[in-house]
C-alpha cells in the first residue's frame, strides 16, 4: 500500500445530505480544515455522494463529450472506495472554484481530463473508504483494523458480519477526512484496467440522456441568429417589420456582429430570420481568399531562414487546410437571466470561460452565476469557445425571459473557430550512410494561442506554453517537429505566426499538421536513402525501447513485410508527444482508374497504463475516423472574406463507406501519457505514405480530394 499525503493547499470537506447520507468535497486552494456537518454544500466542490439506499453518485469536474471521462473518473474513485459499480451514477459538476484543476480553469480538453484529476480522485476514494470503515466498525462495535470494504459493504472479517455503505453514510459524515489515505497498489485493482461499459451508454441508447437542446423552461422563448458572413463585417440593414409580422415572432435583438430573432418556437424563429433579410457591410477582411492566404504563407516562409548548404537532396513543400469542427450537435445554449442571477444550460468544454463572459455581460458576481453542463454531442475543441453563450445571455437579459439559442448548421460552419491551415518547407541533405546531414525546416501557421492569449504571451504567462515544458515557449507551431522521436543532428527549425484574420480554435488533436509533415518527410528521406521506411525509422530513433517496441508490434500486427498485389501499398507513421507513443500502418489500394480505397488501419498505442481500455480504444478509433475524414475530404474554402461552404452538402466529411477495418492494440508500460486523443495524428501520413508505396504518387497537400493518384 502506498501512502498519499495532502499538502497544505488541499482541503477535504465532509457533510451530511438531508440527514441521511454523505457528501465529500475537495478544495484545492485553502489551508486544510474540515467542515461542520451542517455546512452549506454550495460552498464545496463535491465529488462523492452516498445515499442511505446505497446509491453512489459521482460529480465529475469535466464535461462528458462522448469521450468517456465520467466513466473513467467514477472508476478511479470507486476502485479505491471498493464500491458496488452497479450502484454508481455520474454527472458533470456545475461551475465551481474547486473544479479548477488544469491551468487554473475548469475546462475539458488538451488531453487533461484524466491526467489532471487521477491522483486527486484516487485520494478522495481512498479517504471515503477509510471513513466508511471507521463508521462501520463503530456500528458493529468491532475494531476497525478487523474490517474491510468490499462491494459497498463494510465487512468484519472474523465474524463475516457486514453493514451497507448507505447504512453508515450519515455516521461517516461526522468523521474527519483522513490526512493520509492509503492507496491501492495496481496489483489490487478490480475496476481499473478493465473494459467496463460506459455509465452514459444506457441513457444514450434508451433516449433518457439529457442534452442542452432538451432543456425546456416555463415561458422559454427560442432564438435564431444571423451573423456577418464576412469576418469583421457589421450589420447594415434588416426588415424588422417583415420579421415581426412573421408567425410566432416576438422580438428582434442585436448581438455582436449580428442580429437575433426571438419566437415561440425554433421553426418560427427560422422563418423569422428569413423574413428579416439582414444585410451586412464587408469588414476589413473582405478580400480574404485561399489565394491571399497562400500568398501570406509563402511570403512568411520566404522571410524565414533557408539552408545555405549546397548539397540539398530534398527540397519540398507541404500544406494543410483550415478545418471546421462539424460536430453532430449544433451550437446552442439556453439562458435564464433574472434581476440578480443567471443560469445557463450549455454543451461547453470551458465553464470558466462561460462564467467570465457572463460576468462581463451581466455584471453579476460569480456566486450568482450557475452553469449546467448536460451531455455534449461532440466537442473536438469547438465547445471551448462561447459565442452562443454570449448570444443567449444577451438575448435573455434583453427580453427578460429564458431563451434557447440554436445556431443553424450554416451559422455553425460559417462562424466556427477553425483549425489553422499551415505550410511547411524542408531542405534536407544526406550523408554517405543515408542519414540526414543537414535538416532545415520552416513552418508558417496562424497561431490560435497567439490570437487568444496576446496579453499573456507578452508577459510570458501563456498557460498553454507550459502544458508541455517551459522550453516550448514559442513553439506551438513546432510541437512534434522539433521534439520528434528521431535523432537528427544539425537540424534547424523556424516557425512564424501568420495573422490572416480568421477565428481559430483547438481542433480535436492539436498540432495535427506537424504530424503530417514530419512523418511524410521521414518517408521521403527513407526513399532517397534507399531504405525500407519502418527500418529506417528504427535507425533514426536509436536507443528508445518504448518506441522500438511500438514499431516491432505494429510491424507484426500489420504484416508489414508481407508482399502486396500491384496497386496496393502500406504506409507507416509515428507520433510521440506528452509521453504517449502511437504508430499506425495504413493499407490502401488504388484501382486502374486511380480510385483510392483504404483497406485497413492498424494502430498501436503506448500510453503507460489504462483506466478503461475499451474507452481508450473507442477514443483512438474516433480519432482515426476523424483523421480519415480530414485526410480525404475536409477543407474550408474562403472567398471574398467569408466561408463558401454552409452545410454537409458542400463541406464534405467521411461517410461509413470510407471507413476501413480498424485494429487497435494497447501496450502497457511505465509511461505516463497525458491523454488518449492522439488517434488522429498519424492517420494522414500513414495514408499518404501508403499511396506512395502503391503508386509512386507523393501527396504533399491535404485533403487528397480529387488529386490524381496514378
Amino acid at each position: 500500500m502506498s501512502k498519499m499525503k495532502f499538502n497544505r493547499r488541499d482541503f477535504i470537506k465532509v457533510i451530511t445530505i438531508g440527514g441521511t447520507g454523505l457528501l465529500v468535497g475537495c478544495s484545492l486552494s485553502t489551508p486544510r480544515k474540515f467542515s461542520a456537518s451542517n455546512e452549506n454544500d454550495e460552498n464545496l466542490g463535491l465529488f462523492v455522494q452516498i445515499n442511505s439506499n446505497d446509491e453512489i453518485h459521482i460529480i465529475s469536474p469535466n464535461s462528458e463529450l462522448g469521450q468517456g471521462i465520467h466513466t473513467g473518473h467514477a472508476m478511479i474513485i470507486c476502485e479505491e472506495m471498493e464500491a458496488d459499480w452497479s450502484k454508481v451514477s455520474v454527472s458533470t459538476g456545475p461551475f465551481h472554484k474547486e473544479y479548477k484543476r488544469n491551468m487554473f480553469v475548469q475546462s475539458t480538453g488538451a488531453t487533461s481530463g484524466m491526467s489532471s484529476w487521477r491522483k486527486k480522485l484516487s485520494e478522495i476514494g481512498a479517504g471515503v473508504k477509510e471513513m466508511l470503515i471507521e463508521a462501520g466498525a463503530k456500528e458493529m462495535k468491532v475494531p476497525k483494523v478487523d474490517c474491510i470494504a468490499k462491494n459497498s459493504l463494510i465487512i468484519h472479517k472474523p465474524s463475516r458480519r457486514s453493514v451497507r455503505f448507505g447504512q453508515i453514510a450519515k455516521n461517516a459524515s461526522k468523521l474527519s477526512f483522513p490526512g493520509s489515505p492509503s492507496l491501492k497498489n495496481s496489483s489490487e485493482y478490480k475496476l481499473i484496467g478493465k473494459s467496463i461499459l460506459r455509465v452514459d451508454v444506457p441513457q444514450k441508447v434508451n433516449g433518457e440522456a439529457l442534452f442542452a437542446g432538451d432543456i425546456k423552461l416555463p415561458g422559454m422563448m427560442y432564438a435564431q441568429v444571423a451573423q456577418s458572413p464576412i469576418f469583421g463585417g457589421e450589420l447594415k440593414s434588416y426588415d424588422e417589420k417583415a420579421a415581426l409580422e412573421s408567425n410566432g415572432v416576438q422580438s428582434i435583438v442585436l448581438i455582436p456582429n449580428g442580429i437575433a430573432v426571438v419566437a415561440d418556437s425554433t421553426w418560427h424563429a427560422i422563418k423569422g430570420i428569413k423574413a428579416l433579410k439582414p444585410e451586412f457591410d464587408g469588414g476589413k477582411n473582405n478580400k480574404l481568399s485561399l489565394n491571399s492566404i497562400d500568398k501570406i504563407f509563402n511570403d512568411k516562409l520566404d522571410s524565414l531562414k533557408d539552408s545555405t548548404y549546397e548539397k540539398k537532396m530534398l527540397n519540398v513543400e507541404y500544406s494543410m487546410p483550415f478545418l471546421s469542427h462539424a460536430a453532430i450537435e449544433s451550437t446552442n445554449c439556453t439562458a435564464d437571466v433574472k434581476s440578480n442571477s443567471c443560469e445557463i444550460w450549455a454543451p461547453t468544454q470551458s465553464q470558466s470561460v462561460c462564467s467570465e463572459k457572463i460576468e462581463e455581460i451581466t455584471g453579476f458576481p460569480e456566486k450568482n452565476i450557475k452553469i449546467n453542463t448536460p451531455y455534449v454531442g461532440g466537442g473536438f475543441g469547438r465547445r471551448i469557445e462561447v459565442d452562443e453563450i454570449v448570444h443567449a445571455v444577451m438575448i435573455s437579459r434583453e427580453i427578460n425571459k429564458p431563451v434557447q439559442v440554436l445556431w443553424s448548421r450554416e451559422e455553425d460552419i460559417q462562424h466556427d473557430h477553425y483549425h489553422s491551415g499551415s505550410k511547411a518547407r524542408y531542405q534536407i541533405s544526406l550523408n554517405e550512410k543515408g542519414f540526414p546531414e543537414k535538416w532545415d525546416n520552416q513552418v508558417v501557421k496562424p497561431d490560435m494561442m497567439a490570437q487568444d492569449y496576446k496579453i499573456l504571451d507578452t508577459l510570458d504567462l501563456n498557460p498553454f506554453n507550459y502544458l508541455f515544458t517551459p522550453n516550448d515557449a514559442l513553439l506551438p507551431g513546432l510541437i512534434g517537429l522539433q521534439k520528434s522521436p528521431y535523432n537528427i543532428e544539425n537540424a534547424n527549425y523556424d516557425y512564424t505566426n501568420a495573422e490572416v484574420g480568421i477565428p481559430l480554435g483547438a481542433w480535436r488533436s492539436v498540432f495535427l499538421s506537424n504530424a503530417f509533415y514530419i512523418e511524410s518527410v521521414i518517408d521521403e528521406v527513407a526513399y532517397l536513402a534507399k531504405e525500407e521506411p519502418l527500418e529506417y525509422r528504427k535507425k533514426l530513433i536509436g536507443d528508445n525501447p518504448r518506441i522500438l517496441k511500438i514499431l516491432d508490434v505494429i510491424s507484426k500486427q500489420s504484416n508489414w513485410n508481407k508482399p502486396l498485389p500491384s496497386g496496393h501499398g502500406k504506409g507507416i507513421a509515428l507520433f510521440h508527444e506528452l509521453d504517449a507513443i502511437i504508430a499506425q500502418v495504413a493499407t490502401v489500394s488504388i484501382s486502374s482508374k486511380g480510385k483510392l480505397k483504404i483497406e485497413k488501419i492498424d494502430c498501436v498505442l503506448d500510453l503507460g497504463n489504462y483506466v478503461n481500455p475499451s474507452i481508450v480504444k473507442s477514443q483512438i478509433e474516433g480519432g482515426i475516423v476523424m483523421g480519415i475524414s480530414s485526410t480525404l475530404k475536409e477543407k474550408v474554402i474562403f472567398e471574398n472574406g467569408k466561408v463558401l461552404q454552409s452545410n454537409f452538402d458542400d463541406y464534405k466529411i467521411a461517410q461509413m463507406k470510407d471507413i476501413p477495418e480498424i485494429e487497435i492494440n494497447l501496450i502497457e508500460s511505465q509511461g505516463n501519457g497525458k491523454g488518449v486523443d492522439f488517434g488522429v495524428f498519424p492517420v494522414a501520413p500513414s495514408i499518404t505514405n501508403a499511396i506512395f508505396a502503391a503508386s509512386g504518387k507523393r501527396i504533399r497537400d491535404l485533403p487528397i480530394g480529387n488529386q490524381k493518384l496514378i
